[in-house]
């Protein structure tokens, strides 16, 4: 039997982008860069983690929000108590649905020079919040509307399938997972690594000022050292199907996989 530990797949596993797991990834994959990009970066730079906190939102006809819980419930007080729903002039009730909305933490990285507050890049891993209709994707595009009308680079990480990918042209393929690098003097030119689910992650340049050499994050072998280090080979369940329905061909080659690993009865 394969080593449950070592994650099975040439590059993004698809399992970690479940409901249960992806926060958590997310976060990781953040750490790890972060870790990386200290010891990389030439000593005129600096990389912080910062928070971005968007208001998720969720109404019955839109798809779950899944990857996100409110950090705090409170129950109970004022009219919320009272049972039943309004009455028309008739007085006939009509029941109907508010928006639920919590904050959503999304973390990311961002390069500057030191004592200088400008960033230099930002970098981002999608989450599904970002690619669904709704508040979370509209603040997230608007921030990046900002960047990409700025004199800061954008790295831009999509490693969940579900969803829609954000604005873009000049690309019209159907990969599941993208890597966008968008050197500012370059806009609105960018370089665009589009990849799928049999395939390795490619690795992530990381643009710094004119003149200096930018360092390489080599982003499948961070995602399979965080797969490694977190034990989440027992957390994954390979005979459960994905939440995000694969296509015809690619859930036969990840069928065929898995029972080849001796992962999949």
């Amino acid at each position: 039997m394969a080593d449950q530990f070592v994650n099975p797949f040439p590059g993004m596993n698809p399992y970690l982008e479940t409901a249960g797991l992806w926060p958590e990834v997310h976060n990781k994959l953040i750490d790890a860069m972060h870790y990386f990009l200290r010891q990389a970066l030439p000593f005129r730079y600096w990389v912080v983690m910062e928070e971005r906190i968007a208001i998720g939102q969720n109404l019955p006809e839109e798809p779950p929000e899944r990857y996100a819980r409110p950090d705090i419930t409170i129950a109970g007080g004022g009219g919320a108590d009272r049972e039943g729903p309004a009455a028309t002039a008739d007085g006939q009730a009509v029941a109907v649905v508010v928006p639920e909305t919590y904050p959503v933490h999304e973390w990311y990285l961002e390069i500057t020079e030191r004592n200088r507050d400008t960033p230099v890049a930002i970098l981002e891993i999608l989450s599904p919040t970002n690619k669904r209709p709704g508040y979370s994707r509209q603040q997230y595009i608007a921030k990046r509307e900002r960047i990409l009308g700025s004199a800061t680079h954008l790295i831009e990480i999509d490693l969940v399938r579900a969803g829609r990918p954000m604005p873009i042209g000049g690309y019209d393929g159907d990969a599941p997972y993208s890597i966008l690098i968008s050197r500012w003097p370059s806009r609105p030119n960018a370089d665009l690594y589009p990849f799928g689910l049999s395939d390795g992650i490619p690795d992530v340049k990381t643009p710094l000022l004119r003149g200096d050499e930018e360092p390489t994050i080599p982003l499948g072998e961070i995602v399979d050292d965080v797969y490694l280090r977190s034990y989440y080979g027992r957390y994954v369940n390979y005979n459960d199907d994905l939440e995000e329905p694969l296509s015809g061909s690619d859930r036969q080659w990840l069928d065929r996989m898995l029972r080849a690993k001796g992962l999949r009865r």
